[in-house]
């Protein structure tokens, strides 16, 4: 991969991880009973994701996905996720990947977060993204414009997800998520 100019990228947290899974039930219930993991969300019907956290600070630490891989050598992980501080430093990451030939992105929120998604030379996927200031029910996923000014990627996405199911204030959602924690201290 070439760039153009020496790229200096912000600071990262790793977040969560997507592992692919084969029995949804038995792994669900081997992280909440026996690690304590708390679900925080579901998809809808049997075969919805699962997204589960042990952190105050996490909406999900692991998500199990029932899906079949997509890759021709099995593995367990749909993406590996960071988080950056803010909005700005989520702009400069989309700024230098896309300075960066055969790198294709993708840019979306999830409701609770703006991100950016992308794979390394061997397929692996990466999600780069900084929390919105809004919860909602998971999963969640829309396009969104990077490029638009801080003011107005803020009012799009609340506009979008205003009315969607879970639609709360971050800090509103944490006091709910602290007293599920709570039950496992």
């Amino acid at each position: 991969m070439e760039t153009k100019d020496k790229i200096v990228f912000p600071d990262t947290q790793l977040s969560h991880i997507e592992l692919y899974v084969q029995d949804l039930t038995k792994m669900e219930d081997f992280y909440t009973s026996k690690l304590g993991f708390v679900v925080t969300d579901r998809g809808e019907g049997q075969n919805g994701m699962v997204f589960l956290s042990r952190s105050l600070e996490e909406h999900h630490q692991i998500v199990l996905s029932p899906v079949e891989s997509r890759r021709n050598v099995e593995s367990p992980v749909d993406h590996i996720s960071f988080r950056v501080k803010g909005i700005n430093e989520l702009k400069r990451f989309n700024s230098s990947l896309k300075s960066i030939s055969g790198i294709s992105v993708q840019t979306v929120s999830h409701g609770t977060t703006w991100s950016i998604y992308f794979r390394d030379p061997e397929n692996n996927r990466f999600e780069i993204f900084t929390d919105t200031p809004w919860h909602v029910n998971q999963p969640c996923k829309f396009a969104v414009n990077l490029e638009l000014s801080e003011e107005k990627l803020i009012k799009f996405t609340e506009n979008e997800i205003r009315n969607m199911q879970g639609f709360s204030q971050k800090s509103e959602w944490k006091i709910v998520h602290k007293n599920n924690l709570g039950t496992f201290g």
